[in-house]
């Protein structure tokens, strides 16, 4: 929601006091300073040392501020965007590891966009290049925008289940690695005639690292899309004979 302004006797508008790429950065700021659950219209009011009636002019409450700073996260996530190199299957894999590495790079990002469809330039320029890229690959409308949903929804679900804790301990402030470790010996420790596949694969559930699980989800991901239609590329047309 933008405001227009509100009408002066004379007919004109008054200008809002704070600008909407202001009230974005703002909110942007205080995410990655304070987190999520610090953010509200008075903390980014704060933020611009404004009041926080200034900010209707742009949003009518913190719901619609989050829809502009999801496009905000958006929009500064496309200025990191690869570059294409012809390959689908490299150029995917390089957006897919670009992409976990700007949401864990940012505080809070995945509480944001996950569940929310932003509309505005940031999203439209992530979306562009993405759909171009699967366009120059030959995959049909409908494919790409599905493949364009699963990557975003499987990275970053991903990164948002890598960046909450993952047991209370991890809350309190035991180290991952040291959590993880106590549940395999909790899972190695259960009855094997009850559990033995699931005793079994005790270290292999806990033991990889988190990029090689990302890996493997991302490389199976990829390897189901080789089943689907393309249009062959156009041939380069021959010179012709002197």
């Amino acid at each position: 929601m933008t405001g227009k302004g509100r009408a002066r006797p004379d007919g004109t508008r008054k200008r809002p006091a704070v600008t909407l790429d202001a009230l974005v950065e703002a909110g942007l700021a205080v995410l990655e300073r304070d987190g999520l659950d610090a953010l509200s219209m008075r903390s980014v009011a704060a933020e611009l040392e404004v009041r926080a009636p200034s900010l209707y002019w742009h949003v009518r409450d913190k719901e619609e501020l989050l829809d502009l700073l999801a496009d905000g996260l958006l929009g500064r996530g496309a200025r990191e965007l690869p570059p294409t190199l012809g390959d689908w299957r490299v150029d995917l894999r390089e957006l897919a590891w670009a992409f976990r590495r700007f949401l864990k790079n940012n505080r809070d990002s995945t509480r944001v966009l996950m569940g929310r469809f932003p509309s505005g330039p940031g999203m439209a320029a992530v979306m562009e290049h993405q759909l171009a890229m699967l366009h120059e690959a030959g995959f049909g409308r409908q494919d790409a925008a599905y493949i364009t949903y699963g990557l975003s929804l499987l990275v970053s679900g991903f990164v948002y289940s890598e960046q909450r804790p993952i047991t209370a301990a991890v809350a309190a402030g035991v180290p991952v690695g040291d959590a993880v470790s106590a549940i395999g010996d909790t899972i190695a420790a259960f009855p094997a005639d009850t559990y033995p596949h699931l005793v079994a694969a005790a270290r292999e559930l806990t033991g990889p690292d988190i990029d090689e699980r990302f890996t493997f989800v991302l490389e199976r991901f990829l390897d189901g899309l080789v089943a689907l239609p393309r249009r062959p590329k156009a041939e380069p047309t021959a010179a012709p004979d002197a």
